[in-house]
């Protein structure tokens, strides 16, 4: 299976698909109310045999033949409920195989390149749908497969690739495991120092804004955290407060308030450079830097030096 991570707040239990329901983790007994509520969809999904008993089984059918009843090569008239056709599609993914997944990812890219305009648009929805902040679900992985065959067609003009080239960029060099990339920053004091610098402990890297209220709601709320501060005091993490962004004499001043325990510095390479998805966001790095991992929010944060 492949990585795919809840964003938002609306889990999918179970899925209606065209009379049949595939069940994750409850009672088949949710099958009578599901067929009463049977959804519209845009075209007819495929409904696994009953032969196929498995989860994984059965989800890997639909994966693999979801298209089958559409014509990508047609204008897409309504990009409302092809929106959300493809959102059902990619929900399926994290209990297929991922094999299964990346050669259906392959043929849908290839059909949908027929119709420039429908590719370029649905590109824009896998955006949307699997590594934009307001997704539901998060898949580097996924986003990584319809992402890089976008960029590498033929067919695309190279101004609509150049954003997700940048993407991909920043997705693959901050994947866990991944070493974080080394960066310079500035400090108030015009101080440079690298990421690389900071040695011998476990790392937070907390990417902030100076003008964002989430952000200075988090710096109140770390500053102020008696484990968090024990932590540092001990050696046992250090807290890189990073402003992804160019060093300038009013985020200076602004930084003298914030926590003396922590090293604060600007940074336009981090954004260049770090998959930051929204502000605050958090890295956990270990002590050689290896990216355990990343855009974390403030309670798991939290929840780390709670354990």
């Amino acid at each position: 299976m492949i990585d795919f991570l809840k964003v938002g707040t609306k889990g999918i239990v179970a899925v209606v698909m065209a009379g049949a329901m595939i069940v994750c983790g409850i009672d088949a007994s949710a099958q009578g109310v599901a067929d009463s509520q049977k959804p519209t969809t845009l075209f007819a999904y495929p409904v696994a045999p009953d032969t196929i008993s498995t989860l994984e089984g059965r989800t890997n059918y639909i994966v693999s033949k979801f298209w089958d009843n559409f014509n990508l090569s047609k204008h897409i008239a309504d990009s409302a409920a092809f929106d959300a056709a493809f959102r059902d599609y990619v929900t399926f993914f994290k209990y297929a195989h991922r094999n299964i997944v990346f050669s259906s990812i392959k043929d849908f890219m290839n059909k949908a390149q027929s119709n420039l305009a429908n590719y370029i648009m649905i590109m824009e929805i896998a955006e949307k749908a699997l590594y934009a902040p307001g997704a539901e679900y998060w898949s580097d992985e996924a986003y990584l497969a319809f992402a890089g065959f976008f960029v590498s067609s033929k067919k695309v003009k190279s101004i609509n690739k150049e954003r997700y080239k940048a993407q991909i960029k920043k997705i693959e060099q901050s994947q866990k495991d991944a070493v974080a990339p080394d960066f310079t920053f500035v400090m108030p004091d015009k101080t440079k120092m690298k990421l690389s610098d900071v040695k011998g402990s476990p790392v937070i890297l907390f990417f902030n804004d100076p003008d964002c209220d989430d952000c200075s709601i988090a710096r109140l709320r770390l500053s102020t955290d008696v484990t968090l501060n024990r932590n540092i005091e001990e050696g046992n993490v250090k807290f890189l407060c990073i402003y992804p962004g160019e060093y300038s004499a009013q985020w200076a001043e602004a930084a003298k308030g914030y926590s003396d325990k922590w090293i604060i510095g600007a940074s336009e390479e981090a954004d260049d450079n770090y998959d930051i998805r929204f502000s605050p966001s958090f890295y956990l790095l270990d002590a050689e830097h290896k990216i355990v991992d990343k855009n974390l929010n403030l309670e798991t944060v939290k929840g780390i030096f709670t354990r």
